[in-house]
C-alpha cells in the first residue's frame, strides 16, 4: 500500500512538472511569435514606406505621376510624396479610350463642368466637380475629374471602384475604364485640385 502511494506521489510530481513546463513551453512560443508578427509588420511598414517614396524620386518639382498598371497617383512636392490614390484611367481596348503614356502639363483648372463625348463605344454626358486638362489630340481633351454617383446616378463611381476596375474590359462590362481621363474620389481630386497649379508636370507611365 505504502509503495502504491508513493507511486501515485512521484506519478503526481512528475504531471505537475510536466504542465509547468508545458504551459511555460507554451508561453515562451506565443511570446515568440508575437514578436516575429510586430517585426514582421515594421518590416513591411518600412518596405512599403520605402516603395512609396521611390515613386517621386526621380521628381525635382511639384509633379504627378500615373501609374497605368498600378492604377494609382502619386502627387510629388519634388522627391517627396505629398499625396497618393487610387485612380481609374481609360480602356485599354480602344485607341481612342485609353489613356497615353507620356509628359504633360496641367492647362487648366475648372469647377462644375459637364464632360459630353461619344467614340465607338457610345455617348456620354458627365458632371464633374473638379477638372484639370493636360493632353488634348485627334481624340479629345484629357485630364483628371472626380466622377461621384451623387451627380451621375448609376454612371457615376463609388470610392471602392477606384484602383478596382479592369481596364481590360470591354465597354459593355459591369464596371469599364474611363474614355481615357484619369478619374479619381471626390475627396482625393479636391486634393489635387487645391495642390497643383497650372503648368504642373504630369507623367504617365505604363
Amino acid at each position: 500500500m505504502l509503495k502504491i502511494k508513493l507511486l501515485i506521489g512521484i506519478l503526481a510530481v512528475v504531471l505537475v512538472g510536466y504542465f509547468v513546463y508545458n504551459r511555460h513551453h507554451q508561453t515562451t512560443i506565443t511570446q515568440d511569435a508575437q514578436k516575429a508578427a510586430v517585426t514582421a509588420k515594421a518590416d513591411a511598414t518600412k518596405k512599403a514606406a520605402a516603395e512609396l517614396a521611390s515613386h517621386c524620386a526621380g521628381a525635382t518639382d511639384q509633379e504627378i505621376i500615373v501609374s497605368i498598371s498600378a492604377q494609382h497617383l502619386w502627387a510629388c512636392d519634388g522627391s517627396t510624396v505629398a499625396y497618393n490614390n487610387p485612380v481609374i484611367t481609360g480602356m485599354e481596348l480602344y485607341p481612342a479610350d485609353l489613356t497615353p503614356t507620356g509628359t504633360y502639363k496641367i492647362t487648366g483648372k475648372l469647377t462644375d463642368q459637364t464632360l459630353a463625348g461619344s467614340d465607338s463605344t457610345g455617348h456620354w454626358n458627365d458632371f464633374v466637380n473638379y477638372w484639370m486638362p493636360f493632353l488634348y489630340n485627334q481624340y479629345g481633351s484629357y485630364g483628371f475629374h472626380d466622377l461621384t454617383q451623387a451627380a451621375n446616378g448609376a454612371n457615376g463611381r463609388a470610392d471602392s471602384d477606384f484602383g478596382n476596375i479592369d481596364i481590360n474590359a470591354p465597354y459593355t462590362a459591369a464596371k469599364h475604364a474611363s474614355h481615357g481621363c484619369v478619374e479619381m474620389p471626390l475627396a482625393a481630386m479636391k486634393w489635387l485640385y487645391d495642390w497643383a497649379s497650372v503648368g504642373t508636370t504630369v507623367n504617365i507611365v505604363s
